[in-house]
């Protein structure tokens, strides 16, 4: 299940890669850029409103393989037809569509599959091969972009791998048709989204924090890329060298996230998820605070924050998916996974537009201080959730061992 994860999500960074020779080709501006990178976004967010709440009625694995070919095929599609703003903003807001049933259906199936002491650990197994497949693209992309004339047949090649991601996940839809451990399956049908979960003040914390986590990390990862790219032509680098060099760098960064969302996962099951996802939200929200201020200083400075960046924008990812299915009553899983997916990637699309905004209005040598201030004071809004749910009784609708374990 990993493997198709991994598979199908190498080409999920080829955008923002080749987000350079795009703008130039297509005549787009920063919120432009914004714009399209974010729809992949709101395709998440719409979709998973309608599809997630039906895995409480419906074989998950099939609504993963559902979503895995979606995503393939939309990814092929775009350097194949898409020709400016929207043509692109539509196929990437299919891509969000299939990626919400892949990812948000594999985490539920990780989180019953093991029990509470290994849960976060086995969650991040999961999320972390997710992060492999869109830091590994980004690198990939870099190297590819070196090898092509244009971006279109680089940014083709990464999507090649996830045709074959789409037949491991029907293979493994037609072993779980016969074989479904009774840990996977819900005791009642929903199968229709329940907004039971906006009632429970501490599971929608845990959301609201879950959605700074998100709208922090893709700040990040469309607008980190882009300041490595001015910061290396500061140092003398043409544009092109600097694209493909930055995109290569970034890759590397943000691969740090395949391990710190394993380690952050192992520590909330040790040191409790509230603990642990306030401390890392606090070590990036510093990064962010410092990043904008090291653009024209000697380069090694921002590629040695960009690793810290990487790994702690990272490291909470799992422990917010994990907090939510054991909060949620066992028949709601479903539903508060979507409304935990719909509200995240409503503020995880406005985010980067807003960076873009901040980018385009204020211009300057400010310019990227502001941008990426704006994303550390998204860290301190989650911290704030944070503290906020540690001063609630536990939950009614959770077992104290569970509700405890969350804190």
């Amino acid at each position: 299940m990993s493997s198709s994860l991994f598979l199908v999500l190498l080409s999920s960074s080829s955008y923002v890669a080749s987000l350079p020779f795009i703008r130039a080709e297509w005549g787009l501006n920063n919120t432009q850029s914004g714009l399209a990178f974010s729809a992949y976004l709101a395709g998440y967010a719409a979709s998973s409103l309608f599809v997630i709440p039906f895995t409480d009625r419906f074989r998950p694995y099939v609504i993963m393989l559902v979503g895995i070919f979606l995503t393939a095929v939309s990814a092929v599609l775009f350097p194949l037809l898409a020709e400016g703003l929207w043509s692109a903003s539509a196929l990437r807001f299919l891509y969000g569509v299939g990626h919400v049933c892949v990812y948000i259906t594999g985490i539920r199936l990780a989180s019953l599959r093991f029990s509470e002491r290994g849960r976060g650990l086995a969650v991040g197994v999961f999320v972390s091969s997710g992060y492999a497949g869109t830091t590994v693209s980004y690198v990939l992309m870099g190297i590819l972009l070196d090898r092509f004339e244009s971006w279109e047949p680089a940014y083709l090649a990464t999507t090649l791998p996830g045709l074959l991601g789409v037949a491991v996940t029907l293979l493994l839809a037609i072993e779980r048709r016969t074989v479904t451990p009774s840990s996977e399956r819900t005791p009642t049908m929903a199968g229709w989204l329940s907004l039971a979960p906006l009632r429970d003040r501490r599971l929608m914390l845990v959301i609201m924090a879950y959605a700074l986590h998100t709208a922090e990390l893709f700040v990040a990862r469309l607008w980190l890329p882009l300041l490595l790219v001015a910061a290396l032509m500061m140092t003398g680098f043409d544009s092109e060298a600097a694209a493909s060099r930055a995109a290569t760098l970034a890759g590397f960064m943000f691969m740090t996230g395949i391990f710190s969302v394993l380690l952050g996962g192992w520590m909330s099951d040790r040191f409790g998820r509230n603990r642990t996802a306030t401390l890392i939200f606090a070590v990036s929200g510093i990064c962010s605070f410092l990043a904008g201020w090291l653009v024209g200083l000697p380069i090694a400075w921002l590629i040695a924050l960009g690793f810290l960046y990487g790994f702690f924008t990272a490291a909470d990812s799992a422990i917010y998916s994990t907090a939510v299915t054991e909060l949620a009553p066992r028949n709601l899983v479903g539903s508060a996974q979507a409304v935990q997916s719909f509200i995240g990637f409503v503020v995880g699309t406005g985010a980067p537009v807003v960076a873009g905004s901040i980018l385009d209005l204020s211009g300057g040598p400010s310019a990227w201080i502001l941008v990426f201030s704006f994303n550390g004071v998204l860290a301190v809004a989650g911290i704030a959730c944070l503290l906020w749910l540690r001063r609630i009784p536990v939950s009614s609708v959770t077992s104290r061992s569970t509700a405890q374990r969350a804190d």
